[in-house]
């Protein structure tokens, strides 16, 4: 089997309702959609999100990267061989990690179509669902918990709460959701690259009793997960 065509197309799509991160606020999302066509008409479909201060793309720069890198590099290629295609295409492109992701989810779709099983199988997986968690953005506390609360009563048992402008605010609100929300509810922290190590580790170590499931700062390259009553923290300079 050989890959044909690279088929993109930048996709915009706008948000139903707008949310505030820490160093943005949003209202649409722009993404990079791909098709690669294979000659047994086996269609592999991926997805790049690029972000600027995330993955330093843009929609321009994974444009330009399709057109003049990846489009030539796949064509005439056996898709089945996806270790070797990526790496590969990590050394023609290593700054483009939500390109890279792109093919990397068309060429597991091509395989898992010619296998006849889904993905996750042929990975390994065992889960049929996964939880997800509804995100909440930055938003003063009493809305925060109205909104927290709301989705809870909508069947909602994951919930993520965007942070990073003020780590005061941020320990005050964790504490507060716990308290309304109860034990049962898993709460997850993103601050978006808006604290400094310093910052990261306040806010660890005053919300531990929270309960956080995952918390994520970015800029620090600092992360944090809670197992089992287990807190590990990480920080990569």
């Amino acid at each position: 089997m050989k890959i044909t065509q690279f088929e993109y197309s930048p996709v915009t799509m706008k948000l139903k309702e707008p949310y505030t991160i820490a160093y943005e606020s949003i209202d649409t999302t722009s993404n990079m959609l791909c098709r690669l066509i294979t000659d047994q008409n086996i269609v592999g479909t991926g997805l790049a999100a690029p972000d600027w201060e995330v993955t330093g793309e843009s929609i321009d720069t994974v444009t330009e990267i399709c057109g003049t890198v990846i489009e030539p590099y796949v064509k005439g290629k056996d898709p089945i061989r996806i270790a070797k295609i990526m790496t590969e295409l990590r050394a023609l492109i290593p700054k483009h990690p939500s390109a890279l992701a792109m093919i990397d989810m068309a060429l597991y779709d091509i395989l898992g179509k010619k296998a006849g099983l889904p993905v996750y199988k042929i990975l390994g997986g065992f889960r049929t669902r996964v939880a997800t968690s509804i995100t909440v953005g930055i938003l003063p506390l009493q809305e925060t918990l109205i909104r927290c609360k709301s989705f809870v009563r909508d069947g909602f048992r994951v919930i993520k709460v965007k942070g990073g402008l003020n780590v005061e605010e941020d320990i005050e609100k964790i504490l507060k959701l716990r308290e309304a929300l109860g034990k049962n509810i898993a709460l997850r922290f993103d601050a978006n690259q808006g604290y400094t190590v310093e910052q990261s580790t306040k806010f660890v170590q005053e919300t531990y009793k929270a309960k956080l499931e995952l918390m994520d700062y970015e800029k620090s390259h600092s992360w944090v997960l809670l197992n089992e009553n287990r807190l590990t923290i990480g920080f990569a300079r």
